[in-house]
């Protein structure tokens, strides 16, 4: 698939349906705009990759990367109806069954399950979760070369985590349900703990935030980046030899860390992928280190 007759700039209005079960505002020259932001500036980087699709929606940006060559799409989203609308969407537009599919459920709980990817979507996501450093480490654990990532983020200076409603208030109602925006410091200081690199795209230079319906984005409370989480992916040789010699050195839980950053800076690889690799086995029904995928 990768479907070259569309105008990138005007994507959706080839393609109306995900404009028709959009469940996050119908306006078609906001998706438009996203999606020359977040797929077809990237679309080198997409090309024969396999794209993991956290928050999935409509199916609406997992169906972009497709069109832009990618080889498989694995979609996580938490509505029952939205992924009836995304199948729906993606057999109305003719992309054979074998290019994707869709977990129905928890975020944090399925991440585990999709494997290796060579790009992560997270878009409108980061923000309506509390535990950003745990979406992180798991998506750190997968590998991925890039992630492409679309939040809003608080206006407050300094590094740090504002909680509001889903609304919008700050502070929310006591005993209300709540969301965490990270600030432009506390984002960044995130993803540079992992050893990530990031560039956000200039909304302002593009021109795209001119058009209706994108201030958040011409304000600044509304942020794109491509982050480039790993230049060549760890051998599963050397994945099962580095958890292994965590296992044979720690001397107990406390010291773990240690250890783990200590095997980590000897094999270089990033310490909390591999926390989160000896994690994995130490939970594992049956022995053997590094054997999860």
């Amino acid at each position: 698939m990768g479907d070259a007759s569309f105008d990138p700039q005007r994507f959706f209005d080839s393609f109306p349906r995900f404009v028709e079960t959009s469940e996050t505002g119908p306006w078609r020259e906001r998706l438009n705009a996203r999606y020359f932001a977040l797929v077809h500036t990237h679309r080198e980087l997409l090309r024969g990759a396999r794209v993991l699709d956290l928050a999935s929606h409509d199916g609406r940006f997992s169906f972009a990367a497709l069109q832009n060559g990618a080889s498989r799409v694995v979609g996580i989203e938490h509505s029952a109806a939205l992924i009836d609308k995304t199948y729906e969407n993606l057999q109305h537009y003719g992309v054979p069954r074998d290019r994707y599919d869709f977990v129905l459920g928890d975020l944090f709980t399925n991440i585990e399950r999709v494997g290796r990817c060579g790009v992560v979507f997270c878009f409108g996501i980061l923000y309506h979760i509390n535990n950003h450093m745990l979406l992180f480490s798991k998506i750190a654990a997968l590998e991925p070369q890039y992630l492409i990532l679309d939040s809003r983020i608080s206006q407050l200076d300094g590094s740090v985590i504002e909680v509001r409603s889903p609304l919008g208030a700050s502070p929310p109602p006591l005993g209300g349900d709540i969301e965490s925006q990270p600030s432009r410091a506390a984002l960044e200081a995130m993803l540079s703990y992992f050893g990530w690199k990031f560039e956000y795209f200039d909304w302002s230079g593009s021109g795209l935030a001119a058009a209706k319906h994108l201030s958040d984005y011409r304000a600044g409370s509304r942020v794109s980046l491509l982050v480039t989480c790993n230049e060549q992916r760890t051998p599963l040789e050397v994945r099962e030899r580095a958890v292994q010699a965590v296992l044979d050195q720690q001397q107990d839980r406390q010291t773990q860390w240690l250890t783990i950053k200590d095997v980590a800076s000897r094999f270089g690889l990033v310490p909390q992928a591999l926390r989160f690799w000896v994690r994995q086995i130490e939970t594992e029904p049956t022995p053997g280190a590094g054997r999860k995928e």
